[in-house]
């Protein structure tokens, strides 16, 4: 390995900060990590229900009450979990929040007719004490991991698109894969997921569709190009007109008469308009970087759209999947499922009981997982962190949790 030869300092530069450590130690230093220390669980933090998400979800007053009460009685149940019932070495905040229905597309209902979704938020955040202005302070807050109980919405962070739809919002995405269990809970993706349905969370996305996602994403990049030619038009127009060039000689000449090379400066203003004006007339042209890429953009777009008037109406409603390895768009985006290629899926609306309350809790869903339960992939310092608090107690918090309980929760 190549030796790091690091930049030498004046050494005024190394004398002051040796000077200032000796006065005033960092406050770091003073940190010290009680383990050991008892903690407590926290009374509940209010609830957060932004106006913005009631609206979206059509939520009264009292069915975001009765949704709190429903991550209320989630957090009875977290409580009891014996890895963190008794905490010794962090203290717990729990808190909880109303979320709005997300990403439009695929024919999403209207938020009222969707339950409410939420989430509760755990932190098991390190007992420590430091030094402030003499005295020892003792505090059991600041940062910490996070584990999240996301509450009638799976599909929040379950998977992302294709990079062939960027630039266009959708609820649409490549379907998580399966990935065995921990501690008792299927694991999707990054995701833990509990529901009492065996019916299918995400519904399929027809092959028309995601060819669709594409021609709305290569149709931004066309109008973002032909806007950015539109501007070099505007503005070569503009360097062109007699009137703008003489006022900005004028000005030129009446800013010369304060330089000490007059007619140096007004000949080096004049040339700046000159190559203005050429850098404009290559830029808009068929061989510069903004035409060329124009005219890349809409090629693209015109072996989509092709494409797609090619499908017949069978190819186009079956079921989309993705290959991400493969090479060429043809190649990445098929029609039907095949070995290597990831189903494309949407959010499956119709998996929800509408007879029941809104508040009603039907699917669980427990996010991260990789950062703290992951304790086999030795560059994760999070999963393998020695503190009671963080990742440990999430850690104990799922493996001791009460899932037949919460099993009899979900509804």
């Amino acid at each position: 390995m190549p030796s790091i030869r690091l930049p030498r300092r004046p050494l005024i530069v190394c004398l002051l900060l040796i000077a200032l450590g000796a006065s005033a130690q960092p406050a770091w230093s003073q940190t010290r990590y009680l383990f050991d220390a008892p903690g407590t669980w926290k009374a509940w933090k209010p609830f957060s229900a932004i106006s913005s998400a009631r609206t979206a979800r059509g939520a009264t007053p009292a069915e975001v009450k009765a949704f709190e009460a429903t991550l209320l009685e989630l957090n009875a149940i977290l409580r009891r979990a014996p890895g963190v019932a008794t905490p010794r070495g962090f203290s717990v905040e729990t808190w909880g929040a109303l979320l709005g229905p997300g990403l439009a597309g695929g024919g999403r209902p209207a938020g009222k007719s969707l339950p409410l979704a939420g989430s509760l938020d755990f932190g098991a955040f390190p007992i420590f004490e430091h030094e402030r202005d003499g005295k020892v302070i003792r505090e059991d807050t600041g940062e910490t991991a996070l584990q999240i109980f996301q509450v009638n919405d799976p599909w929040m962070g379950s998977g992302r698109g294709p990079g062939e739809w960027g630039g266009v919002e959708t609820d649409a995405f490549m379907q998580p894969k399966p990935k065995g269990e921990v501690a008792g809970i299927p694991l999707y993706g990054d995701a833990l997921v509990m529901a009492k349905s065996p019916e299918s969370l995400w519904a399929p996305v027809p092959f028309g569709a995601a060819l669709d996602l594409v021609v709305a994403s290569r149709r931004v990049d066309v109008a973002s190009y032909q806007g950015s030619l539109e501007r070099y038009k505007a503005r070569l127009a503009v360097v062109r007109d007699p009137a703008w060039q003489a006022t900005r000689m004028k000005e030129a000449k009446e800013a010369a008469v304060r330089m000490p090379k007059p007619e140096e400066f007004i000949a080096s203003i004049e040339a700046s308009l000159h190559i203005e004006e050429a850098s404009l007339v290559q830029e808009i042209s068929p061989t510069g970087d903004t035409g060329k890429s124009l005219v890349a953009a809409q090629r693209a777009l015109d072996e989509v759209t092709a494409w797609l008037a090619e499908l017949s109406p069978a190819d186009r409603a079956a079921p989309a999947c993705y290959a991400a390895e493969a090479k060429g768009l043809r190649a990445k985006f098929r029609p039907g499922l095949s070995a290597g290629c990831v189903a494309i899926v949407r959010p499956n609306y119709q998996y929800f009981n509408a007879a029941l309350p809104r508040s009603a809790p039907q699917v669980l869903s427990i996010t991260p997982v990789a950062r703290c339960l992951d304790t086999a992939n030795k560059y994760n310092d999070e999963a393998s962190s020695k503190s009671p608090a963080g990742c440990t107690a999430n850690r104990k918090l799922i493996e001791t949790m009460d899932k037949d309980a919460i099993r009899a929760w979900l509804r």
